[in-house]
């Protein structure tokens, strides 16, 4: 134990000399085999990731166009919705004064044929009022001659047929 602990901690010999050289050539062979492979490898992950995220970035900002597109097509679709609806209303409210208008204009008709209708009727009863008040005018006329005549016809009927063509001649 006292060797040991004369010992110096690093010895540097012909063994730690090979140690080096084999250890230096294990990294050029590495280097040499797996470093520029590993390298390509990474740095071919590197682009890939790379590609990822700018295709990720674009169809991020490809569907916020197409987001802003929708929501501007929606807004279109409301407001064009909207005049339809207003369009409607007005074409509701203008049939429905023509239809007023109609209405109104079918009833002043109705009560202008109407008022026609009533005057001819009345003028149509004044007319066989006069006819009548005339048929017994002329009966009663007709009686009151006959009687104030009574034996004389022949003048009296004279005097009627002399009444009767003046009447019409006078017409």
């Amino acid at each position: 134990m006292e060797e040991l602990k004369n010992m110096p901690v690093v010895g540097i010999n012909l063994t730690l000399f090979w140690q080096m050289i084999n250890f230096i050539i294990l990294v050029l062979v590495f280097k040499k085999f797996f470093f520029k492979p590993i390298a390509k490898i990474i740095e071919k992950r590197k682009q890939e990731i790379a590609g990822n995220l700018e295709s990720a970035k674009q169809d991020k900002e490809s569907s916020q166009v197409m987001k802003l597109e929708a929501e501007k097509h929606i807004k279109d679709a409301k407001t064009e919705a909207q005049s339809i609806v207003t369009a409607a209303i007005k074409k509701a409210e203008e049939v429905r004064e023509e239809i007023l208008k109609e209405t109104h204009a079918s009833r002043e008709k109705m009560l202008k044929s109407a008022e026609a209708d009533i005057i001819k009727t009345r003028e149509q009863a004044k007319k066989e009022l006069r006819d009548d008040m005339t048929e017994i005018a002329i009966k009663l006329a007709e009686k009151m001659i006959e009687k104030q005549l009574g034996q004389n016809r022949e003048d009296g009927e004279k005097l009627i047929d002399q009444f009767i063509k003046e009447v019409g001649d006078a017409k």
